[in-house]
């Protein structure tokens, strides 16, 4: 009997999602609360919760990688409501976790949070060695959930992969209020409203061309002798930009304003966060190749493009 080489992918609607699924080889099997269409051939959607045992039960058994990609919050909509982190995250994916106990072949690859999980660790590009401090309850769940899964391959032995990623953006990014900068700022550029910041516009981040985390995903699922238990890597451009000089580049590049309305800063927003990749270089020979001012030509590209035709 063959092995299983299906691939499951948890919270297939999303950015992330949508943008890998198409590069995925079949047989692919994508659990999701929204519906979707438009799947690639030989994928096959389930619209249920990750928690949804007795559609896991069918599935798994076909799997050899499980790609996790499901979240339900952020830092802004936690905030001050840590029962919403826990029930909408928390528990859903511990019941996930049990259940995948009993299929140990089965590998697991996670999506975590490089923006969050660090808080404000200072100038310097952070390392997967530099000390977690939540800012928000967002940021407090990613971590719990790491540390379950890596009880979850000591107690039923698999590779697993924790990826921390920076700030994703570029073509197919549609805006989502309280998700995603860029298209945040390309949509309200459209509406002539102004972007709402909060502090003084210098909080630094790392930003992370979709592209090239999808050619590192492809990459992992590539790899054939992945040692047991479970890897943490950064995964990000490796420089930072702020805020301010996001907006300037957007400027530059869409040829139109943008209107800001400064506020006070809030307590769960980090103040700058740069991802050290060198683990992930090291591993697998993975580096973004994308320049920022390059992405967001092909982010304004596609997003112009689709308002027209919208």
């Amino acid at each position: 009997m063959s092995e299983p080489n299906g691939i499951l992918v948890l919270g297939g609607s999303g950015f992330v999602g949508q943008c890998l699924l198409p590069h995925l080889p079949p047989p692919v099997y994508v659990i999701s609360r929204q519906k979707l269409s438009n799947l690639p051939v030989g994928a096959q959607a389930f619209q249920v919760g990750l928690d949804d045992v007795p559609t896991l039960k069918k599935i798994l058994p076909k799997c050899r990688w499980l790609i996790h990609l499901a979240s339900d919050s952020t830092p802004g909509v936690s905030a001050g409501k840590p029962l919403f982190e826990a029930e909408h995250n928390l528990v859903p994916n511990l019941c996930l976790f049990e259940l995948l106990q009993d299929y140990p072949h089965v590998k697991l690859l996670y999506l975590s949070s490089g923006g969050a999980v660090y808080g404000n660790p200072g100038d310097a590009a952070v390392s997967e060695c530099t000390p977690l401090h939540p800012l928000s309850y967002y940021a407090a769940g990613k971590i719990a959930l790491e540390a379950f899964i890596t009880a979850l391959v000591q107690q039923s032995p698999r590779p697993a992969v924790i990826l921390r990623p920076s700030n994703f953006y570029g073509p197919g990014q549609a805006y989502r209020p309280g998700f995603g900068v860029i298209p945040t700022v390309l949509q309200y550029q459209q509406q002539g409203k102004p972007l709402h910041i909060w502090g003084d516009g210098e909080n630094v981040r790392d930003y992370l061309f979709i592209e090239d985390f999808i050619q590192l995903c492809l990459l992992l699922l590539r790899q054939n002798e992945l040692e047991t238990g479970a890897k943490i890597y950064n995964v990000g451009a490796g420089y930072g930009c702020s805020l301010n000089q996001l907006c300037g580049l957007l400027e530059q590049v869409t040829g139109q304003r943008v209107l800001r309305e400064y506020h006070p800063a809030r307590a769960v927003d980090v103040q700058h966060i740069v991802l050290d990749t060198a683990r992930i270089q090291s591993a697998c020979g993975w580096q973004a190749q994308t320049a920022l001012t390059q992405g967001l030509e092909k982010t304004w590209a596609w997003w112009h493009k689709n308002r027209r035709e919208s």
